[in-house]
């Protein structure tokens, strides 16, 4: 399945919180092709780097060196976000973000977003958040 992760579900896999189990079960699935983009990179990667915090740095780039596909900034790419964002409400990062899953044809878009935001109208691909993923405590 190709896969597309936002900048929070990498966040939640480096860091220790709720979260973390259910992100990193993700990148550890072998049945996954991830893709990402540029803007995902500019998310996560200059303020660790600014902070020479380098164990986190090499995190992220181990994920985007093993990516299959990375969509550039472009003025396709962007078009396509504007598209997005204004037809589903969309704050910037976001329509940029699945404007990319969509042009790398990804399957799954992965984020760490709650159910019921704005990502969540776009039918075009599969928008599963990580919170949809946690143990339910009734179980």
């Amino acid at each position: 399945m190709k896969t597309f992760l936002d900048s929070g579900v990498l966040l939640a896999a480096w860091k220790r919180g709720e979260l973390h189990d259910v992100a990193a079960a993700i990148l550890e699935d072998d049945s996954r092709e991830f893709v990402t983009c540029e803007n995902v990179q500019l998310e996560l990667l200059p303020k660790p780097t600014f902070e020479k915090r380098q164990a986190e740095v090499e995190f992220y780039h181990e994920h985007f060196s093993l990516a299959s596909g990375c969509e550039p900034f472009s003025e396709a790419l962007g078009k396509a976000a504007m598209a997005l964002a204004k037809k589903h409400g969309l704050a910037a990062g976001d329509a940029l973000n699945l404007a990319a899953a969509l042009r790398q044809g990804a399957d799954e878009f992965v984020t760490s977003e709650l159910p019921g935001k704005p990502i969540f109208r776009v039918s075009r691909i599969k928008v599963t958040s990580l919170h949809s993923l946690l143990p339910s405590p009734w179980r």
